[in-house]
């Protein structure tokens, strides 16, 4: 591997004999007082780049595919692409899959991922939801609307709908990035075997509990590749109301995650208090 290996989500565990999910692509230089070559931005992890597409990609597909034809084994689907994807691309690019863990994982500091490559993340993350959602919806000739229960809207009113969807797509998005944190990120907790298996659990138990409040996106590329691919095939815009809620409630979610990270695991920020 190049000096030039960039860390995110997934530290190569050299040291220990084989690949963790926070194994870094292309490492970012150190500061420049330390030598010419250490101010230099590092190459473009192009490897990586391609994986988080990939891996979105039939994220979002799964998703829809599932959503559009009512399966009610939905979550165990989605929570197994998520899984089988996470083991298979885990090495090579941290397979964050969604611009809200991909935050967390910046914000959680401990270089693992570049501002910059962080900004390619997403764009590559939400060009892939859109190309997903155009894909089920060929393949179906049929989209879905990802908005507060209509249940609750009628129950309660539109904006007490809106308050629970917002409320828990912020609590279960801050669920599935700490986890992630946790299982993937920690020099105490990987390398390990089972971190695919935790952050799949994580999406396929809040698909469960949370579907019939938000529909459970938890993730800004799922957001846009559904509600922009409904909003053009219902040919009215339909749904695009509540595109900042599902894209603005899973990033504060991973806000919460990192800072409930950095109090549970101070050993990985050298504080005496760790372990």
């Amino acid at each position: 591997m190049s000096e030039h290996s960039l860390d995110v989500s997934i530290d190569t565990a050299a040291d220990r004999g084989s690949a963790t999910l926070s194994h870094p692509q292309k490492k970012v230089m150190a500061a420049a007082d330390e030598s010419p070559a250490a101010g230099r931005l590092s190459s473009y992890a192009w490897d990586a780049y391609v994986a988080e597409f990939v891996g979105t990609y039939f994220l979002v597909l799964t998703i829809g595919l599932n959503v559009v034809q009512e399966n009610s084994l939905a979550p165990l689907s989605i929570g197994a692409i998520l899984m089988v994807m996470i083991f298979a691309m885990g090495s090579v690019s941290g397979a964050h899959y969604n611009p809200a863990v991909t935050l967390a994982v910046y914000l959680s500091r401990r270089q693992k991922i570049s501002l910059r490559d962080a900004g390619i993340y997403w764009g590559v993350q939400c060009l892939a939801g859109l190309i997903a959602g155009a894909t089920f919806w060929g393949v179906l000739g049929d989209s879905f609307p990802l908005e507060p229960s209509a249940a609750l809207i009628s129950a309660d009113g539109k904006a007490a709908a809106i308050r629970s969807a917002c409320l828990v797509e912020i609590l279960y998005t801050c669920a599935l990035c700490f986890v992630i944190l946790n299982v993937a990120t920690t020099k105490q907790d990987t390398p390990n075997h089972y971190f695919g298996l935790a952050i799949g659990s994580t999406v396929g138990s809040a698909a469960i509990a949370i579907g019939g409040v938000s529909g459970c996106s938890l993730n800004p590329a799922v957001s846009i590749g559904v509600i922009i691919t409904h909003a053009i095939a219902s040919g009215s815009g339909a749904g695009l109301a509540y595109l900042g809620l599902y894209l603005l409630a899973p990033l504060v979610g991973s806000v919460f995650a990192a800072a409930v990270f950095y109090a549970v695991r101070p050993a990985e920020y050298g504080l005496p208090f760790g372990k």
